[in-house]
């Protein structure tokens, strides 16, 4: 009988621990989320039933890009957004009550995208040609360091304000020579150019991050957020150990193509972080935004709107940035 017991709790200790959720009732949040691989791991946690383990009721609400999260955040429509951090720091300026709680995800997936037909071929074929960008975003930003890096200045070629969701459409139609964007217009805009398309890379090997947002209200019960952080923090694990499962999850929550997945995949790295490059991007194009539109005197300091308190509690090596 004892070698019986014995045998039973051994093979009881081999059995996979699964983790029940937190007594009481769920808590409820509401998330703002805009259809990129980087927001992959709210979709992982939710299809594993990470949030429901982590005690949480969590509420989805789409949106068509980043910007219009943050958006929705600040007019009082959900509680959390997720954004990259250029919106994040042009945004605190009319809406200080912002919090940065996380970065989730790092990417570097902005391309140049040029016609053959208007005779480029190289980024010198640029000059006195029409770039259309979509103004106050990472294709502004990443336009005038390219032009910068490659040697050439603004007034050598036509920048064209455009709006996100008519970017494709405009250099398709040849409105524009070319175009500076992210992932989802640029694979959509040389899918359709074929092979009359010439792109390059456009961040010049610096990556940026795809963020979690609040307002300072919600900072103040926090139990909420770090059961959402945990919850993304088991989908971080699954992702790294289930790699063609996770870009499944993600190509099926938004009908993407597995190749434009995997493109972006290869680009990106969905991690829970505070991290100190965080922090000196949001300067750096701080710094750009306020010379750019002639602003004087000292840029936010973003240090006041990081909230660090949740993620410490929840995975404290995660946090290394210096207060």
């Amino acid at each position: 009988m004892a070698l019986v017991l014995l045998a039973l709790a051994v093979i009881g200790g081999c059995q996979p621990k699964t983790e029940s959720a937190p007594p009481g009732p769920p808590l409820k949040l509401s998330l703002g989320l805009a259809p990129f691989p980087y927001s992959g791991l709210v979709v992982i946690a939710a299809e594993k039933g990470f949030f429901k383990e982590s005690g949480l009721d969590l509420a989805i609400k789409d949106y068509a890009f980043g910007f219009a999260t943050l958006e929705a955040l600040s007019r009082g429509e959900i509680q959390m957004a997720m954004g990259n951090e250029f919106s994040f720091a042009k945004m605190i300026n009319d809406d200080p009550s912002l919090r940065l709680v996380a970065s989730v995800a790092s990417v570097n997936t902005n391309e140049i995208v040029a016609r053959k037909d208007r005779n480029i071929h190289e980024p010198a074929g640029l000059k006195g040609k029409r770039i259309g960008f979509c103004p106050n975003t990472s294709s502004e930003y990443y336009l005038l360091a390219f032009l910068l890096v490659n040697r050439i200045t603004s007034s050598e070629v036509t920048m064209v304000n455009l709006p996100a969701a008519g970017m494709v459409e405009a250099i398709v139609n040849g409105d524009v020579d070319a175009l500076s964007a992210w992932d989802t217009i640029v694979y959509d805009a040389k899918k359709r150019l074929r092979e009359n398309a010439v792109s390059w890379p456009a961040q010049n090997n610096r990556d940026w991050q795809w963020v979690l947002v609040v307002k300072d209200s919600t900072t103040q019960t926090p139990e909420p957020l770090k059961r959402f952080l945990r919850a993304l923090l088991k989908a971080e694990d699954f992702a790294l150990t289930n790699n063609e499962e996770a870009k499944n999850i993600i190509a099926r929550r938004w009908g993407f193509e597995p190749e434009f997945v995997q493109q972006v995949w290869d680009k990106t790295r969905l991690s829970v972080t505070l991290n100190q490059s965080l922090i000196t991007s949001l300067e750096s194009f701080s710094k750009w935004s306020r010379a750019k539109e002639n602003q004087r005197g000292e840029g936010p300091n973003f240090l006041k709107y990081v909230y660090t308190g949740a993620l410490i509690q929840v995975a404290p090596k995660a946090v290394t940035i210096f207060r």
